[in-house]
């Protein structure tokens, strides 16, 4: 993450905002940019905000551009790249059996029950059936001294934590750099190694044993110990879409060693917010990619906006070349990702990360009697409190705002003649 904050230049916010409440407040304005902010109470402890609430910085940090993320996510996935083993920075500061917050600032978010929670967390643990790790967010509400109830979701780490009779070893980072928060977000195959994904990012990756797993040499804070098999109450939270989730019965982390860098760096993510809805949406759009692709080959690219929580609406761009090839990309884009609600379809000529261009081609290329699609009663996603929670179900739509193949010259936007540059004449 260091390396990422030097090559971005962030904003850094002197004035030091306490870490109830102040913290959460101040970071969600700053969630567009890299930003550090300094803290009240660890005056040795800085914030990170930012560092993937921007999706052109994002893109910079693994060598590509905006339009082009897409393509280097789903190259990672098939292609892995290296580990190398050195001694880690983090190695400076050891604490065994620590009580966690006398050392490491826990923000409380929301003041409802003013409870303390790390959201940046990032669990790796060994797959004992495929022998490869796995690495994942989980949000970590804090218990008191060395314990988190820990939020496992029915995905990777759930199964491998289920397969263990006993407690499960896990290392827990937090503040990597951006490429490795890509691929904590991304769930692929249950044998995919996610840290090798991001070594391929990278183009290299330096890992640090502890225990018997590998974690990212850079990171700026890692607590070893293991997830149990009691169980405490964990929640409510805020969720992808801004509203709050339930209470639960999670298991139970308790930290066995606490590692951490002279004047570390707390990495924080405002839950329900942009970097959040970024970092889950981007990891998914390549695999939707993939499938439409299967369907309409001539698809350009993919886009989960950020209005739409990078989960619920998409766009997707094409390159048209039959009648019908608008409204089966419709149909393979809400097949390809069940918890998308509404999908757009667009002509290559449109910028799909433009909502205002995205608007105009809905304005000026659909009619609603004709290119929208609409199905009912479809499985669709937990996290939109308007479906049917009992059901687990849905209404969704597409629509197809390309071009008529017919009445091609009729639809296109004049372009203006080449002029002058404004920023000679200012």
């Amino acid at each position: 993450m260091r390396l990422y904050l030097n090559a971005e230049n962030p904003k850094e916010v002197k004035k030091p905002v306490s870490v109830d409440y102040g913290l959460s407040s101040l970071a969600s304005g700053l969630e567009s940019q890299p930003s550090i902010i300094h803290l009240k109470e660890y005056p040795n402890i800085n914030a990170v905000v930012g560092i993937c609430g921007n999706r052109d910085s994002l893109a910079r940090s693994i060598g590509t551009t905006k339009d082009k993320l897409i393509f280097k996510i789903s190259e990672g996935m098939d292609r892995q790249g290296e580990l190398s083993i050195e001694k880690s920075p983090f190695l400076e500061n050891k604490i065994n059996k620590p009580e966690i917050i006398k050392y490491l600032p826990i923000p409380i978010f929301y003041r409802e029950k003013k409870r303390r929670y790390f959201s940046s967390s990032i669990v790796i643990a060994k797959n004992v059936t495929t022998g490869t790790q796995n690495m994942s967010f989980h949000r970590m509400m804090y218990l008191g001294a060395n314990k988190f109830s820990i939020r496992i979701t029915p995905r990777h780490l759930y199964e491998i934590f289920n397969n263990e009779e006993k407690d499960l070893e896990v290392a827990i980072v937090i503040g990597v750099h951006p490429a490795i928060e890509i691929a904590a977000a991304t769930s692929y195959t249950p044998d995919f190694d996610e840290l090798r994904f991001a070594s391929f990012l990278l183009n290299g990756i330096n890992v640090t044993k502890i225990g018997n797993l590998l974690v990212p040499s850079d990171a700026e804070i890692v607590m070893h110990g293991r997830i149990t098999k009691n169980v405490a109450e964990e929640g409510p939270f805020v969720d992808l879409t801004g509203t709050m989730d339930i209470e639960r019965k999670q298991p139970i982390f308790e930290c066995d060693e606490l590692y951490y860098r002279n004047d570390p760096l707390l990495r924080i993510i405002i839950p329900g917010g942009l970097e959040h809805r970024i970092l889950m949406g981007a990891s998914q759009e390549p695999r939707i990619y993939k499938i439409i692709s299967n369907t309409v080959p001539s698809v350009k690219n993919v886009y989960l906006t950020e209005g739409g929580c990078c989960w619920l609406h998409g766009v997707v761009s094409i390159r048209k070349r039959r009648e019908g090839d608008g409204k089966n990309a419709v149909l393979a884009a809400l097949s390809a990702h069940p918890s998308m609600k509404r999908v757009i379809v667009v002509d290559e000529d449109i910028d799909i990360f433009n909502h205002l261009d995205v608007e105009w081609a809905l304005a000026t290329r659909f009619q609603p009697d004709t290119d929208l699609a609409i199905i009912q009663d479809a499985r669709g996603s937990s996290l939109d409190p308007s479906s049917n929670l009992e059901k687990q179900t849905t209404a969704k739509y597409g629509l197809d705002a390309t071009i008529p193949l017919d009445k091609n010259e009729r639809f296109k936007k004049v372009e203006l003649p080449l002029g002058l540059n404004p920023e000679d004449y200012l």
